[in-house]
């Protein structure tokens, strides 16, 4: 009977490693808000959502286009190492596609040292996968994911309302296990320019 736990304990052991690569920034799903926003409001909404009977998060701003932000200010998960790809679900229910930012503060940084990615909103439902690994800050520099965290938001200009989903952090193999298993298409952020080093 005691070896029947131990290989049970060592099965679960191996499990949890092997499901270790995936958290959540912010699940929408279980009511959660981001708590660093400027200029829009953020409400919970069944009436556009990414899994039968939940909610998405919805972003609207007062007037259009306007300039938003929303994010999280001292995130729960502030060390991001071991994780390749953030990803997140959306739906743009208006016609035309809308570019925003993601961006990245790691404590002490400044504009040079923090990572902004631009992200593309196509209309329709879409995901969209951002590479962590190899991921550089606006010198040129690699992130070290080891760091704590500032900051991290989405902001840009809204030209309408925004759906999003659950955001995660992701191992490349639980992404490609993701991706295998789904139908939605995967909308890629803007490729950023390369920097080159002398």
């Amino acid at each position: 009977m005691r070896k029947m736990m131990v290989f049970l304990a060592a099965i679960l052991l191996i499990s949890g490693l092997a499901f270790a690569k995936k958290a959540n920034l912010l699940s929408v799903e279980k009511g959660e808000l981001p708590n660093d926003t400027n200029n829009c409001t953020m409400n919970l909404s069944e009436e556009k959502s990414f899994s039968k009977g939940g909610v998405s998060l919805k972003v609207e701003a007062a007037k259009y286009p306007e300039e938003v932000c929303f994010g999280e200010f001292q995130p729960k998960k502030g060390v991001w190492d071991g994780f390749d790809f953030l990803r997140f679900e959306y739906i743009n229910p208006g016609k035309t596609p809308m570019g925003l930012i993601l961006t990245v503060k790691p404590q002490g940084s400044d504009y040079k040292s923090r990572f902004d990615q631009p992200l593309m909103f196509a209309p329709g439902k879409h995901a969209i996968e951002v590479e962590l690994t190899g991921a550089c800050s606006n010198n040129g520099a690699a992130i070290d994911w080891k760091t704590k965290l500032k900051q991290w938001n989405i902001n840009g200009k809204l030209i309408n309302e925004l759906y999003i989903g659950n955001i995660q952090l992701m191992g490349a193999d639980d992404l490609e296990k993701l991706n295998g298993g789904g139908d939605d298409k995967t909308a890629k952020p803007d490729a950023k320019k390369e920097k080159k080093t002398e």
